[in-house]
């Protein structure tokens, strides 16, 4: 026996929703899944341990909660703060997580522990660096380590050489930048380019 015309036509339909339904509620479980999955991942903002070493850090400012929705703190220290005052601070490398893994962003967030509780935003892994009149880039690439340190570029606007460093824990960002200014014969000026949220 065959089906006429329009039982097809209902049987193709019935299918279709049938399988447009299946495969909503598979989405669905996946999506919750992975929810899941992050929630207890470690160095997600509840998780109350760095992603990296297991560490236990304070809670992040709200502030910062919703400025960098989502990401991973890698590494949590106190008083390593790159800017050049001597005020404590809380420091926080969090991994910002994009759509893509190219999306990915490694910020340094410095909170003051002044009245005002100042919060500041850096790009963790990217020293910008000024030479001195006549230096050369041969002669950064001859001071810089090649194991933790390379040249990816130039900023053309401000005419900085920027440096990606690998180590991206606060004490080691901060000895980094110290190490670029201290030599000042070859170096006129290094700094951690600010981020706005």
């Amino acid at each position: 026996m065959s089906l006429s015309k329009n039982e097809r036509r209902l049987t193709i339909w019935i299918g279709i929703a049938i399988g447009v339904a299946c495969s909503s509620m598979l989405v669905r479980y996946a999506l919750k899944k992975k929810n899941i999955r992050a929630e207890q991942r470690l160095g997600n903002y509840s998780s109350g341990l760095t992603a990296s070493d297991q560490v236990q850090f304070p809670t992040l400012p709200e502030k910062v909660q919703k400025d960098i929705a989502h990401g991973i703190v890698v590494f949590h220290d106190y008083n390593q703060s790159v800017s050049e005052s001597e005020m404590p601070c809380s420091s926080w490398v969090i991994e910002t997580s994009g759509k893509f893994r190219s999306e990915r962003l490694f910020l340094l967030v410095e909170q003051m522990r002044n009245k005002d509780k100042e919060i500041f935003y850096y790009r963790a892994s990217e020293i910008y660096t000024r030479l001195q009149t006549e230096k050369t880039r041969a002669q950064l690439e001859y001071f810089i380590d090649e194991e933790t340190n390379k040249i990816i570029g130039k900023n053309s606007k401000t005419q900085e050489y920027i440096v990606q460093i690998k180590n991206l824990e606060p004490a080691e960002i901060c000895k980094a930048v110290r190490a670029f200014r201290k030599n000042n014969q070859l170096i006129a000026s290094a700094r951690l380019p600010y981020w706005r949220p």
